[in-house]
Formats: C-alpha cells, structure tokens, sequence
C-alpha cells in the first residue's frame, strides 16, 4: 500500500513571485511614509478605502489626510515610533465630500542606506464612529439636561425667594408643621414671636414652654384642642381664638389651618397665627361700656315707667290729651327699656339658665298672640301650627324671647299685608320651629351680614322701620346657649324663612336632624 508522504521544507529562502498583487490586495491598508512624512508607496486597498487615486497619493504629506483634530497626537505618536510596532492610534482620514473615515493605525520604523521609513498599516474602523456618534450624542443630551436642572434649581432658588419674601412681609405669622407636628417653615413675623412668648420650637405645645388658655383668659386650652393638634389631626379651621403666656404679656391669637394632601395623603398643615390681642381688648371695653350704660338707662327708666303708670291710673281725673300723651310716653319708654335690656343681653357674658321641662306649645301660641294686635294695624296674618304637647328641656324666658324676636321681625318686615306662618314640630330627639314671612326678604350681600350686631338693611332704613339690629344678634347666642342652631333662607321681595333646631332633652344631650 503505497504512503502519503509530506515533503519537507528546506532551509532555504523560498522567493514569493506575486508580491505585488499580495501587497494591493491586502485587507488592510499599507502606506509606506518617509522620515519627512511623505507617501512614498500604498497599496491599492488604501487607496480605494479613502477614495483617491494611488497614483496621486505619491508625494503628499501624510499628516494631511487625517482630520485637524489628530494632528497634534498623531505628530506625538510618529515622533515615538522604533523597530518594534507601535500601539494602535484612533484617527480620522479626510474622505470624499469632507466625510470622515475613522481607522486605528500602527506602524513600525525601518532604516535602510541611510534612510528612515515607516511601514503604516491602517484598519478601517467603521463600527468606531458610529459608537462616538452615539457617545458625542449622550455627552450632548446630557449636558443639555444638565442646562436644563440648573436652569430649573434657579427658577426654584428664585420662586423660594419670591415665596420667603412674601412669607415676611405679611403681618401675619405663618408655620407650617409635618405630619408629626414638627416645625418645617416659619416666616419672620412667627420667628419674632419666639422672642415675645419665650418658645424654641414654636410648633411644641409639649414642652411646658407655652401657657394656652381658652377665650375666657382663665381656662386652660384642653390638648386636643390645642390649633398644633387639630392641624397635624388633618383638621380645617378659622378664627379659634386662645390667649397665649401669661400675665400681662398674655397675647389673644386667632388661628386658622389648612391641610396639604398629596393624592389624599396628608402630607403637612399650614397655619396662620394673628395677633387679635388688642382688637379682644377693645371688643371688650366696647362691651363694658355698652353694659355700663345700659345699665346706667335702665334704672331712670324703670323709675319713669313706674310714675306714668300710677299717673294713668287716676281714670277720668285726667283730660284727654294728657292721658293720650302719657300714653305715647309709656309706649317710647317700654320702647326704650326694650332697647336698654337688648344692650344689656348683647354685652353681659351667659349667665346661667333656669332649665325645664317647657310647654313649647304654649309658648309659641303666646307668642304669636302677643303681636296679634301689631299684625292687624300692618295688614299681616299670622298663622300657627303646632303639635299639642310638644315639650323640650330649656330656659322658658330664653325661648320665648327667641319667639317673640323672630315673630316680631317677620311682622315688621311684612309691611302693607302679608302673611307670617309659625310652626313646632317634634322630629326625632329635636324640635324644629320655623317663622316663615312674605315679607320684603333680603339681597344675598344682607343675609351675609344678617347676624352682625347693630346691622339693618337698606330697605329696612328706607322704610324707617324702628329697630336697632340686635335682635337676631341675642336670638342666636340664646339657640346655641341651649346647644341648638339657627338657620335662614331669603329672597328680597319674596320673603323670609327662619328655622331653629333644639335638642329635646336640653343642652348637651346633641343635636340630631
């Protein structure tokens, strides 16, 4: 059988005949470079990848082919170069139509008779410039967004300040609190407050620091009453009133809250401390001298009211036009006393009530009675409907006066005919009883103000209809004295519908609808 034999290659040099073709046809690019950087060879691969003619490579300077950007490294690179090839270096080649070809070139340095050559091979590298594309596209994006966040830290920085500034010029202390009662902000007017009250943390109610008392300046403000509380509560509130410290630099602050939710969580409290200690004050001295006063008239009047009537009680002794005028001057006196004991009832504190187990159908009927004979003189009719036996716990002259203040304002306010319907009705644990007129009525600016003291409206004034505003005033502090509430609804020139609900059981038995 005959064997496959391998030939042996012999030491000597083998001559490779097609070197040229092998040398152009190479993958890479071949340039062969001068001592003075001139092309003095390259092959056709070269030639073709960078889109010029071989020809006309010959006697160029190499350096010129490559971007600007790469001079400088590249002149570091070459100046670097020996026998042994040097590391690969990332440049760019001038092509057609200012394109760029980005390649890795490396070389090596020769010297023959005398003269120095630099064999440089160059491998294409296409995939090189799209990844520094994408590079130079990132680093561009992102230094845009970093113009963009420090374009919106100013734009912060600036609406901080604008808000800070705001904060302080405000004459009304600011804080706000977190969800656990600490203090996050305080404006300048709430800082200078820590001097004046003495506080560190002005949102610590724990610490002892601060005396908080209820509106009456005397009784201590129950925790869970106090305004940090109810705020970090989630509560919403205005004008709850408190003095703050004590002795004479006690301070009366009204404070209101608001809540800040984030998709319904609670997140902070805002709330507004303002000093309200002079206005207390003054309310108070206003009242202390209206009480004053008032009671100052009531004695004399008592006193004239006391002789006209042993006066008029001389029947037939007395001619005509004298009885007639002392009865004028009875009627202007009892006028006058009413006025008094208004004055009286809107300045004094509660007092305490006398409460009962009342006859409220009695009382309504009485009530509608007693203005009967007014009623008849302005063409008006009144109307009563109410449940027999209907009873309630309360003060019986309190609710009479509540009676007779809205019925007598419902006839006032039907001049020239009318009707007024009064009605009591039993409706779970509470009594309703409603007034209900076709009178004059009221605009919606004049129901805002409808329990403001002394207010009286402009049809009212025109119609010289005698009043002094205060009777509604002294029928709601007597409702809510009884833990009951008042409402209203009115249309001017159709009338109007006053509704009080009171617990049948009495104060602090709770109100049910």
């Amino acid at each position: 059988m005959p064997m496959f034999s391998i030939p042996r290659i012999g030491r000597q040099r083998t001559s490779i005949p097609d070197w040229p073709a092998l040398f152009h046809c190479s993958p890479s690019g071949y340039v062969v470079v001068s001592g003075q950087g001139v092309i003095l060879e390259s092959n056709s691969t070269f030639a073709a990848w960078i889109g010029r003619n071989r020809s006309a490579l010959a006697g160029t300077v190499f350096a010129d082919l490559l971007s600007p950007e790469d001079l400088l490294e590249y002149q570091r690179w070459s100046a670097a170069l020996t026998a042994v090839p040097a590391a690969n270096l990332s440049v760019d080649f001038n092509g057609a139509g200012s394109t760029r070809l980005p390649a890795h070139i490396s070389a090596v340095r020769t010297a023959s008779r005398g003269r120095t050559m630099d064999l440089i091979t160059v491998f294409p590298m296409p995939g090189r410039r799209r990844y520094e594309r994408d590079l130079v596209d990132a680093l561009q994006q992102a230094e845009a967004a970093e113009a963009a966040r420090g374009v919106a830290e100013r734009a912060a920085k600036e609406r901080e300040s604008l808000l800070k500034t705001i904060l302080d010029t405000v004459d009304v202390g600011v804080l706000v609190v977190d969800d656990e009662g600490r203090e996050i902000l305080a404006n300048a007017h709430m800082e200078a407050s820590r001097t004046i009250l003495g506080a560190e943390d002005l949102s610590d109610f724990e610490s002892g620091v601060w005396s908080v008392y209820g509106p009456d300046r005397i009784t201590p403000l129950p925790d869970e009453l106090l305004p940090i509380r109810r705020a970090v509560a989630g509560e919403s509130f205005s004008q709850q009133i408190m003095w703050i410290g004590t002795g004479e630099g006690k301070m009366a602050v009204s404070v209101c809250a608001r809540p800040v939710r984030n998709g319904g969580d609670f997140k902070c409290s805002v709330l507004a401390f303002s000093d309200v200690t002079q206005l207390v004050r003054a309310l108070a001295a206003q009242g202390e001298f209206v009480g004053n006063v008032s009671h100052e008239l009531r004695t004399p009047l008592t006193s004239i009211l006391g002789y006209l009537d042993m006066a008029l009680e001389e029947e037939g002794q007395l001619p005509g036009t004298v009885e007639s005028a002392l009865q004028a001057a009875v009627r202007n006196s009892e006028r006058l006393l009413q006025l008094v004991s208004d004055l009286l009832s809107v300045a004094s504190d509660s007092g305490a009530m006398e409460l009962q187990e009342v006859d409220l159908a009695s009382t309504v009927t009485a009530a509608a009675d007693s203005f009967r004979p007014h009623a008849r003189i302005n063409g008006v009719e009144i109307g009563v409907e109410v449940a027999a036996g209907l009873r309630a716990v309360a003060d019986e002259d309190r609710i009479r006066q509540v009676l007779e203040n809205l019925v007598s304002n419902a006839v006032k306010f039907s001049p020239g005919g009318g009707t007024v319907r009064i009605g009591a009705r039993r409706q779970d644990e509470t009594v309703v009883i409603e007034v209900a007129d076709t009178g004059i009525g009221m605009t919606p600016a004049e129901q805002e103000q409808v329990f403001s003291k002394f207010f009286r409206s402009g049809q009212v004034l025109t119609a010289a209809i005698p009043g002094a505003g205060l009777g509604l005033v002294i029928t709601r502090r007597i409702v809510e004295e009884h833990g009951g509430s008042i409402d209203f609804s009115s249309e001017a020139g159709r009338g109007s519908v006053f509704t009080v609900k009171l617990p049948a059981a009495g104060p602090g038995s709770g109100l049910q609808s």
